[in-house]
């Protein structure tokens, strides 16, 4: 089987899974316009589109003429493609569904605009339209073969370019500095580019959760947390470390300690059977019980795949649903004293067994001082 014939057969059981959840839905057909989950279901990667996806698995992709090649070229499989003549998004869907029986047709509720829903009713009336949350997302969180490796790939390039950076953390260099060159060294090692705005925080700075890089010269003394991750073929890496210039305040190297603890035992609760609550629940009662609760106020970790924050279910901390193998979340606990510093460590968890294994492998079992 050559990689074409692996991709469609890849893309076949996507479809199939959420055709399914389509059929319980007693529903003919499903809209999705969320760029990952229409690339999920097409390979098609091009950033405006629109899939009608039909109980039965067939596929009609509306796009415009720009995409033609792109299309042809990344989308294999039997699909009915549309060209496009306007932006009138509710028309253009509304002319391809009318060469369809379809009765009863999903939207995306987290994505469709209450005004393209409107003309979609109003277009439509023998169609009844009803919103949908985070169906495809359901097949998504549980990743195939092709997605692990991809994700795998991905943190390998982020874990080498953050390596190459740590001899430029020095003081006087600032935290914009830093992070320029982090997001450079994740395209010359293979990778698309920053998957988020990359996060260099140092001094009392550390303390801000999502400091992103500033114009702040980094000083001796300072804790610089740094959370990044690079794109590659479409799927996210999300990795945070903390590391420190010279000598640090002694609470600070602290709960460092404290951190790095309360993530080995969220990882460790990362098994198959727990939830995303127990997972955020085994990390969190410990940094309490070290009297630094009320200084972790964020969850414990989120999906990563196409997005880099996939909070479908079990999102983490707040999923009922139990964890199944090949679910990759961030476990990325933290303590941020106001007016001090701060620290986070965040690493990549492929769900597997009752053995969670740790995509991201950077040290951590000491502070690292630079």
């Amino acid at each position: 089987m050559d990689k074409q014939e692996e991709l469609l057969s890849l893309l076949n059981q996507r479809i199939s899974k959420v055709t399914d959840l389509i059929k319980e839905k007693d529903a003919d057909a499903m809209i999705i316009i969320n760029q990952a989950n229409y690339r999920y279901l097409t390979n098609f990667t091009g950033e405006e589109a629109e899939l009608i996806l039909g109980k039965d698995g067939s596929r009609i992709l509306l796009s415009d003429s720009r995409f033609a090649d792109q299309i042809k070229a990344q989308a294999p499989g039997q699909m009915d493609v549309i060209m496009q003549q306007s932006s009138d998004v509710a028309g253009e869907l509304t002319k391809a569904l009318k060469k369809t029986n379809y009765r009863k047709v999903l939207v995306e509720a987290d994505v469709m605009t209450a005004a393209v829903f409107d003309q979609l009713k109003r277009q439509n009336p023998d169609i009844s339209f009803e919103f949908s949350e985070q169906l495809v997302e359901r097949v998504r969180n549980v990743k195939d073969e092709l997605e692990i490796a991809t994700l795998r790939k991905a943190i390998e390039i982020s874990m080498t370019s953050f390596k190459q950076i740590l001899p430029l953390i020095k003081p006087g260099v600032t935290e914009r500095s830093v992070a320029a060159k982090l997001d450079y060294y994740f395209k010359e090692n293979g990778g698309d580019g920053p998957d988020f705005d990359t996060i260099v925080a140092s001094g009392v700075r550390s303390a801000w959760a999502h400091g992103v890089a500033s114009d702040k010269k980094m000083e001796n003394g300072d804790m610089i947390v740094i959370d990044f991750g690079s794109f590659y073929n479409g799927y996210a890496a999300d990795i945070t470390r903390t590391v420190c210039l010279g000598k640090v305040d002694p609470e600070l190297e602290k709960i460092y300690q404290i951190v790095h603890e309360a993530q080995r035992r969220g990882i460790e609760a990362a098994t198959v059977g727990h939830t995303g609550r127990d997972v955020d629940r085994a990390a969190r009662d410990y940094i309490t019980e070290q009297g630094y609760g009320q200084y972790f106020g964020h969850g414990i970790g989120h999906g990563i795949g196409l997005e880099i924050h996939e909070l479908c279910q079990p999102a983490l901390p707040f999923g009922k649903q139990k964890l199944v193998n090949n679910m990759v979340h961030t476990v990325e606990p933290g303590i941020y004293l106001p007016e001090k510093g701060g620290v986070r460590i965040e690493d990549d968890i492929l769900i597997n067994g009752q053995n969670p294994e740790t995509l991201s492998n950077l040290p951590k079992d000491e502070l690292l001082s630079l």
